[in-house]
């Protein structure tokens, strides 16, 4: 049964690599985006690529935090003379600018395996040098985030936890505490992440294998398409207004 939910998955889910050619084609979409109405086709196809890849949980990130940037940007233009909300305008502006692949990316992370992106990787050629940055940073922040947990924990048991109210009486003792058990777990971790990778032999010259199955299938076809086929259509104009 297992086996065959493994395979359903894998069936309705993005190859690693059609992932990485729709976060290239993002990065160069937001640099094209010709109004508001196309960047909100690109948010609402964003939208649908993540359920398609079962990416709810960011999906729903994604809605939220774009509809929150919009309310933010449309209570600012109430005040067209503050100087503040000309700062926050100008904030948000830019993180709608940027937001389409960074959305995209929160779901391609949750939804892929480090060792898939890693094969696919070697797959399209890319360097070995990147693959093996790209594979060490991918196992460094989650642990890193982890690490950070412990640090609040026991924080908290010493009485100087991450509040508001620590935050404004005691910044500075609330960064040492945070700062330092930080700096030292990181580079244990990077320790420990580069020996893991030794031993699995990462720099050995010879043809690596992989144990996941990669197969670039109708489904990814489609989706990159779709995704090409909105960049031509920014760069020709966008939505007629």
């Amino acid at each position: 049964m297992e086996r065959i939910k493994e395979k359903q998955d894998k069936r309705f889910s993005l190859d690693p690599r059609a992932k990485l050619f729709i976060l290239l084609v993002l990065s160069v979409i937001i640099l094209v985006l010709p109004d508001i109405p196309s960047e909100w086709i690109c948010i609402g196809v964003i939208f649908i690529t993540l359920l398609i890849m079962r990416a709810y949980k960011q999906a729903l990130h994604c809605a939220l935090i774009y509809v929150g940037l919009v309310g933010v940007l449309f209570i600012c233009m109430l005040f067209p003379e503050s100087g503040l909300a000309a700062f926050f305008s100008m904030l948000t502006m830019t993180f709608r600018k940027i937001a389409p692949p960074l959305f995209f990316a929160s779901g391609m992370i949750a939804t892929t395996k480090v060792g898939e992106l890693v094969s696919a990787m070697q797959r399209l050629r890319i360097p070995k040098a990147v693959v093996i940055t790209f594979a060490v940073t991918l196992r460094f922040f989650p642990t890193a985030k982890e690490e950070y947990a412990s640090i609040k924990d026991a924080m908290r048991l010493r009485g100087i936890g991450v509040s508001f109210g620590n935050v404004l009486t005691r910044p500075l003792t609330l960064m040492e505490s945070i700062l330092i058990p930080m700096m030292m777990r990181c580079a244990t971790i990077a320790e420990e992440l580069s020996a893991a990778a030794v031993a699995r032999g990462i720099e050995s010259n010879g043809k690596r294998s992989s144990v996941t199955d990669l197969k670039i299938r109708a489904l990814d076809w489609l989706t990159m398409s779709v995704y090409l086929a909105m960049l031509i259509f920014f760069i020709v104009g966008g939505v007629p207004l």
